[in-house]
């Protein structure tokens, strides 16, 4: 579990007014400094230049993004004037415009403060993915009143590591992940494999968790998999990069090669892309053998179109007397963004798809979306309370629930089988 007290000593919360936003409301460049903001950066003495990060943040993002480095000025307007009570500002520099200007009234802006003293200002659209994001890493039930809020850090409560991570990332902050006592381990097994492949990777961290119930719980197994090799990952790639790095960066003529450097760090990137759906992939099938699921992967349905997951059969699935009621697919993608979408366009004779993810607070618009598009999501129960209302909470499947289904339309299918053959 991640803790965000170990790397943030508080932040506020503001739902963004049209005067803050409106330049035809208001030529300032600031924000009001009410109590929120007094609590997280304290009362200022002359004007308090604080070096900040910023970003504006909305489900659009395919990519991380490049967080623009500026400052902000916090002081009191009125701190020479005796006759009147403070009144504070924080005051952003125009060069900051560019991301200000994409916020509109009703979004909110999240401020938070490093360990090191240093400022992340990002803005997320209303209504939006990633604002449920942060009021979940944030542990921010509401934010639907134009207020600010400050927290106490040592009651925040842990967070799932894989999602805490990447959301993080988001904000320019590096998780660290890797667990030293798993390398020794992880190399006596792979001997002098400098990569495992997938398939091999997740057998053997499936082998390293102690609690391991894929029947009796799908969920939690799939979990503790899923973290199980992520930190097993983390681990192997810390040792590998370490080694590369150790060995230089230098070019024939004895200067710094800096396409080397941009060749690992790209090479890092991808390989973390493509071995996190893989390797969920590797680990659902594990579940679903054990429960002694007919299923089969990446199938071609219709032209180049390939389920994750079919069920019970390709044979079943080509078979056209075979009721479509019978037929199940399964997409799996450790976190959605708008690519839930693609999911739709595969296996043509299934009305209705299914599509496991482990991320977590999602927001109600797009649920809504995927209820009228006919998509079910499919997340482990540990996370339906991580950031999901509760209507959202009663619609979601756990794995256990999308098993239960599966197997009632297998014995459906094996009934009627048995009936035309008399």
């Amino acid at each position: 579990m991640i803790n965000i007290g170990d790397y943030f000593e508080g932040f506020a919360v503001k739902v963004l007014a049209d005067v803050d936003v409106n330049k035809l409301s208001s030529n300032q460049h600031e924000f009001n400094g009410s109590k929120g903001f007094r609590e997280l950066l304290g009362t200022p003495v002359g004007k308090n230049y604080l070096p900040t990060k910023m970003a504006y943040l909305d489900d659009e993002l395919e990519e991380m993004p490049e967080l623009f480095e500026t400052s902000l000025t916090w002081y009191d307007t009125r701190e020479k004037d005796e006759t009147r009570g403070p009144e504070f500002r924080l005051l952003y520099l125009s060069e900051a415009d560019h991301v200000i200007y994409r916020a509109t009234a009703g979004d909110v802006l999240f401020l938070a403060k490093e360990k090191d003293g240093n400022l992340i200002l990002v803005i997320a659209q209303q209504g939006s993915t990633i604002l449920r994001q942060l009021q979940w890493i944030f542990d921010v039930q509401r934010t639907d009143e134009a207020l600010f809020v400050a927290t106490d850090m040592d009651e925040q409560p842990g967070r799932e590591e894989m999602a805490s991570e990447e959301l993080l990332a988001l904000l320019g902050i590096e998780v660290t992940l890797d667990d030293d006592s798993l390398l020794d381990s992880i190399l006596r097994h792979f001997n002098k494999t400098m990569w495992p492949s997938t398939l091999e990777f997740s057998k053997y961290a499936r082998s390293m968790v102690k609690y391991s119930e894929p029947v009796e719980d799908p969920d939690g197994t799939l979990m503790c998999w899923v973290s199980m090799e992520h930190r097993m990952f983390r681990t192997l790639e810390k040792h590998r990069i370490s080694e590369s790095i150790a060995n230089g960066f230098l070019g024939q003529d004895g200067g710094v090669d800096v396409d080397a450097f941009l060749k690992l760090s790209l090479s890092v990137h991808n390989r973390r892309k493509s071995r996190a759906g893989l390797s969920l992939e590797e680990h659902i099938s594990a579940i679903l053998s054990a429960n002694d699921v007919r299923y089969v992967k990446k199938a071609k349905t219709e032209g180049k179109k390939e389920p994750d997951f079919l069920f019970p059969s390709k044979a079943a699935y080509d078979d056209r007397t075979f009721p479509p009621s019978y037929l199940t697919m399964l997409g799996s993608k450790t976190t959605l963004k708008d690519r839930w979408r693609q999911v739709l366009n595969e296996a043509d004779r299934i009305p209705k798809k299914h599509l496991l993810t482990l991320q977590p607070a999602i927001s109600e618009d797009q649920t809504a979306e995927m209820k009228a598009e006919n998509l079910q999501l499919v997340i482990p129960r540990e996370l339906h309370s991580q950031g999901f209302s509760r209507e959202q909470q009663h619609w979601l499947m756990g794995l256990d629930d999308f098993i239960i289904e599966v197997q009632f339309r297998e014995r459906l299918a094996i009934r009627r089988e048995r009936s035309a053959h008399g």
